[in-house]
């Protein structure tokens, strides 16, 4: 335990830093970090972001006086790391979050008129990356500011990461590069913001991601045979068949299996429903020609596929294909034609076997939120997006996500993260730090 003195003068650390602390946070977020890999860019056009965003975090590390590892295995993506030394004896511990951000497109959305404007304004902090999740990452790293502003000597190691490339899962050069040059720690948060169910929950799981791909072909003719595809003389073959619709028999049947899941695919830190099998992307047509001339001779649909933590994927894969194989049974056309399904991407699920960093999580931000609109036990709930606390997981390091900010408004035009969020999380990680690695006496 930690005695009340010390708690009450590192919280008020965190609250004399207040101002410090948003403005940070605005300088962060006026820096378009969009990671260089999101579909649709040049990548040569906007690849060095993520890189000065992370020199920005390596400048506040040293503030603390961390040991600061900068380095990059993609020009222009660097990875900033602060260590802060435990005296021995203590557990460590990572806060970890991601600086790439996605783009951000149609200006006039934005109130500001600027993605990137940082305003601190009507108890908000604007631009892309407020929420997700510049706000979280300073809020890591003042809370060990506060620590240093109160002459707290951690016992264990406290790691701090900003990593790239999360938004487009290319963890292998930003999270799981961490771990193989060699942090590692008893166990991690990740401030990703909270689930939109209540703000600033302890979230100690996350599904699993499938990317996949459905392509169903088709017989081009003419577009005035259309009549005659659909209603052929009894005798004759069709002179074509339309993918498009063939493919909507595939896309209707997923559908009908994504109703079933709401019931058959459960978990008890997820609402009904939140297990789903989403077209995202849609193209049907004629190769080469983007006028209705044809009888259309492909249609592609490109899914993405959330499956609960305790799934096997390679299950959840099997039942996809059995499932559009079954109905493609049915249709003579599919049953000489069966459509091709290609799986592009697998992120998987996070569900550790973290109680202790969860309890403790849960601990700190009761403490933490004493006094604030946020009083009274945190809610427990399932991240219901991905996130790098997965990679740590997988290497060994139990991670859960914990943060300010509401995923609803990740990723969406205006985006911002609450004031009162920001600090009420700041307190909390600090409390964490003091409470997971040990203050020495």
């Amino acid at each position: 335990m930690i005695d009340a003195p010390l708690t009450e003068r590192v919280l008020a650390a965190v609250d004399e830093d207040r101002d410090a602390l948003l403005q940070a946070i605005s300088q962060a977020v006026q820096i378009a970090s969009v990671n260089p890999r999101y579909p649709g860019q040049s990548y040569d056009d906007v690849v060095g972001g993520e890189g000065q965003a992370s020199r920005f975090m390596a400048d506040v590390y040293r503030e603390l006086g961390a040991e600061v590892d900068l380095f990059a295995l993609e020009p222009g993506r660097e990875n900033a790391v602060g260590v802060l030394r435990g005296s021995g004896g203590g557990r460590s511990l990572i806060y970890n979050g991601h600086v790439d951000v996605v783009p951000a497109e149609k200006r006039e959305n934005w109130r500001h008129g600027d993605p990137f404007s940082g305003r601190i304004e009507a108890g908000c902090i604007w631009g892309r990356g407020a929420t997700d999740m510049k706000a979280g990452l300073l809020a890591q790293a003042f809370a060990a500011r506060a620590l240093q502003r109160s002459g707290v000597q951690l016992g264990g190691d406290l790691i701090l990461e900003a990593v790239v490339g999360e938004e487009c899962m290319n963890n292998d050069i930003g999270v799981s590069a961490t771990v193989g040059r060699g942090y590692r720690a008893d166990a991690a948060v990740v401030s990703e913001p909270s689930t939109g169910s209540a703000p600033l929950a302890v979230m100690p799981a996350s599904p699993g991601q499938l990317w996949f791909s459905v392509k169903v072909t088709g017989k081009p003719t003419h577009a005035a045979n259309r009549g005659r595809t659909l209603h052929p003389a009894a005798e004759d073959e069709p002179p074509g068949v339309s993918a498009i619709d063939k493919g909507f028999i595939v896309y209707e049947a997923l559908r009908r299996l994504e109703q079933e899941w709401a019931f058959a695919k459960r978990h008890p830190l997820y609402r009904r429903g939140q297990f789903t099998i989403m077209p995202g992307i849609v193209a049907g047509g004629t190769a080469g020609v983007e006028f209705p001339l044809f009888v259309p001779e492909f249609m592609q649909t490109e899914y993405l596929l959330w499956y609960p933590p305790d799934a096997d994927a390679a299950a959840v894969t099997r039942e996809i294909e059995a499932h559009i194989g079954h109905v493609a049974a049915s249709d003579p056309w599919l049953r000489e034609h069966p459509p091709e399904v290609r799986w592009r991407l697998h992120w998987p699920a996070n569900a550790p076997a973290a109680d202790a960093i969860s309890a403790a999580t849960c601990a700190a931000h009761e403490r933490a939120a004493e006094g604030t609109q946020f009083a009274g036990a945190a809610e427990v709930a399932g991240f219901p997006a991905v996130d790098d606390a997965s990679w740590l997981t997988e290497a060994g390091i139990p991670a859960i996500s914990y943060g300010p900010g509401d995923l609803a408004v990740a990723h969406a035009d205006d985006e911002f993260v609450r004031i009162d969020e920001v600090l009420c999380a700041t307190r909390a990680f600090a409390l964490l730090a003091m409470q997971w690695c040990g203050v020495r006496a």
